[in-house]
């Protein structure tokens, strides 16, 4: 496994999920190692494009390139491969299918994963990614985790009822956790209601939302290395 999470989710689904053939995948990550190089030559990023945590980031990364006149000539020689490569996987960063797909299919990129890094800051915060939160409210079809009846409003980024992603067991309790929280496995998704009433309501207005999340979630917790019993799942929660 390598150190860049969304590499490896990536590739997963496109063998798993999409069931692409070993050339077809071969493609589209040769095609992302190239683009790596050339961002990194130009100090646009460090080392590969997977370290990118940001939809907006790799937006503007796209544009970057598409006006770079090497990369132009380079995906001209190559017969469009490296926009193909570099269009697909922002799609898959936007989670664009993943509400095409059934609850099962998305369980199959419930792995372990390392912990990720710590970013240094005024406090100590380790690093997460807003395109596995975008990508699991996607998965959940813009639906409330919790209810799905509840409605908000219609979000002018997607066109869907606004909805919030919520790492279930907190960033901040990652040194209790061998393996990564910041996973698809531990991230909901919640309506602005619920979500606030998470990190702000009493404890007793809690406690229905919170025992929800643990059985919906603790086998999928589990596939990813996140092992934990529902009384400290609940201590850590409530």
């Amino acid at each position: 496994m390598n150190n860049y999470v969304l590499s490896t989710y990536y590739e997963k689904y496109l063998r798993e999920v999409k069931k692409l053939s070993e050339s077809s995948i071969g493609h589209y990550t040769q095609a992302l190692r190239k683009i790596s190089r050339m961002l990194m030559e130009r100090e646009k990023i460090e080392e590969s494009i997977y370290e990118v945590q940001d939809i907006g980031q790799l937006e503007i990364l796209k544009e970057y390139l598409y006006t770079e006149p090497e990369f132009v000539k380079l995906n001209t020689k190559g017969h469009q491969m490296y926009s193909s490569g570099l269009n697909n996987y922002i799609k898959f960063a936007h989670g664009e299918d993943f509400s095409n797909y059934d609850s099962e299919t998305i369980q199959l990129l419930d792995i372990e994963m390392p912990v990720p890094d710590k970013k240094a800051q005024r406090l100590i915060k380790y690093a997460r990614s807003s395109i596995i939160k975008t990508q699991s409210i996607e998965s959940a079809g813009y639906k409330c985790e919790f209810d799905s009846e509840h409605k908000t409003f219609t979000s002018k980024n997607t066109g869907h009822w606004y909805m919030e992603g919520h790492h279930a067991l907190p960033m901040k309790y990652q040194d209790k956790f061998e393996h990564s929280l910041d996973v698809y496995a531990n991230v909901i998704c919640l309506c602005p209601i619920c979500h606030r009433l998470l990190h702000y309501g009493v404890k007793d207005e809690k406690e229905n939302v919170v025992n929800k999340i643990y059985f919906d979630r603790t086998d999928r917790l589990s596939a990813s290395g996140i092992k934990i019993s529902k009384k400290d799942f609940m201590k850590l929660v409530v």
